[in-house]
C-alpha cells in the first residue's frame, strides 16, 4: 500500500504538529506518451524535532536515503535531508526533502546511522566540510581531507578565511612528489 503525498503529509503533521514550520507538496509530470506525475514534500522542520521527523518518516515506509547536505547561508547551516518512500512500489515514490536551520552557535544534530547504516558517509562528509558534529556518529575520520588537517578548518564554510593555510595541506609540489618517489630531477 502506498500513500499520497498528501496523506504522508498529514501523519507527519500528526506526529509533528507545530515543529513543522512550512510545508509545501510538488508534482511534476514526466513521460510523455504516458504521463506520470511524481511528487514531493518539501519541509522544513525545527531543529529540535528533527530526530522525531526521521522517525516518524520511518514509521510510515523503510525510506531511500536520496542525499544529505548542508549550505552556509550566513549565521545558520542549512541542512537538507531527501528521503524517498515506497521506493519499492513503480511510480509510487514520494520525496520528502526535510530543512533545518542549524545555528552556528550550536553545530550538532544527532546520527541518523543508527537507522540507517548508509547516512554514514554522508554525515562524515558534512562532519569534515561544514563542522556539524553528529552526536551518536561512531566512525569520525575524513573522507575527503587528510588526517592531518588544522582543526577547525571547514571548506565548505562562508566564514573561512584559512584557504593559504589550507592549500599546504592539499598539494604538494612535483619535486617534492618526485622526492618521495625518489626520482631524478630531469
Amino acid at each position: 500500500m502506498t500513500l499520497t503525498a498528501e496523506e504522508i503529509l498529514e501523519r507527519l503533521k500528526e506526529k509533528l504538529g507545530d515543529a513543522i514550520l512550512n510545508y509545501e507538496i510538488k508534482e511534476y509530470k514526466m513521460g510523455v506518451k504516458r504521463p506520470r506525475t511524481y511528487q514531493e514534500i518539501w519541509m522544513e522542520v525545527n531543529k529540535d524535532a528533527f530526530r522525531k521527523a526521521v522517525e516518524a518518516i520511518f514509521e510510515i515506509d523503510y525510506p531511500h536515503l536520496h542525499f544529505i547536505a548542508g549550505e552556509d547561508v550566513g549565521e545558520v547551516i542549512k541542512m537538507i535531508y531527501s528521503f524517498g518512500v515506497f521506493h519499492s512500489h513503480p511510480w509510487g515514490e514520494v520525496s520528502i526533502v526535510m530543512k533545518l536551520d542549524l545555528p552556528k552557535s550550536n553545530l550538532v544534530l544527532p546520527t541518523i546511522t543508527d537507522l540507517m547504516i548508509g547516512a554514514e558517509t554522508n554525515e562524515r562528509e558534512i562532519r569534515e566540510m561544514l563542522g556539524i558534529e553528529f552526536e551518536g556518529l561512531k566512525n569520525k575520520r575524513h573522507l575527503f581531507l587528510p588526517d592531518d588537517w588544522p582543526e577547525g578548518k571547514y571548506p565548505w564554510r562562508r566564514d573561512e578565511y584559512g584557504v593559504e593555510d589550507m592549500i599546504k595541506h592539499t598539494h604538494k609540489s612535483v619535486k617534492e612528489i618526485r622526492k618521495q618517489r625518489g626520482e631524478q630531477n630531469g
